[in-house]
Formats: structure tokens, sequence, C-alpha cells
């Protein structure tokens, strides 16, 4: 009876870990943008996770942060670098 309810805790606490660590996860990198980043991410063979920390890293997921020196965007790049990308990706700016 003893074993069956540390395995039960033990199970219990897993999954709050899992779900609480997956939680806290999408609250230190939202994915309000998994779509594009799903889409590009497989094009161009890199991991998910890899395009969110960098986004978190250079905007903090605020898509209208501008740089001192004018980068702009979620991934802070310069208007000619990320016009030559939408231009490569056959993005269009609208």
């Amino acid at each position: 009876m003893k074993r069956i309810i540390i395995i039960a805790s033990l199970i219990i606490i897993l999954i709050l870990f899992f779900v609480g660590y997956s939680v806290g996860l999408k609250i230190i990198y939202p994915q309000n943008y998994f779509e594009y980043v799903e889409k590009y991410a497989n094009e161009y063979q890199i991991e998910n996770e890899w395009i969110f920390a960098l986004i978190k890293a250079e905007s903090n997921f605020n898509e209208e942060s501008v740089s001192a020196s004018g980068a702009i965007g979620l991934m802070q790049l310069m208007e000619s670098t990320a016009e030559e990308m939408a231009s490569e990706i056959r993005i269009i700016r609208i």
C-alpha cells in the first residue's frame, strides 16, 4: 500500500512539474508567431526553440521594437536586411 501511495505521489509530482514547466516556458517564450516560426524553421531546417530564443533575446516579443541603431521588429533586423530577406523568401510587405 505504501508503495502505491509513493508511486502515485511521484506521478502527480511529475505531472505537475511538466505541466508547470510547459506553462512557465510559454510565459517566458510566448509563441504568438508559432505558425510563421514553424513554417520557416521547417523550410530552413532550424529548431523552433532557437528562433523563439532569438526573438526573446532581440525584442522580448515586442514586434514594434526599434534599437538605437535602427534595427526593427522581432528579430531586430536593419530595414535594408529585412527588405532583402523578405524579397528572398517572397514575403511582400503591405
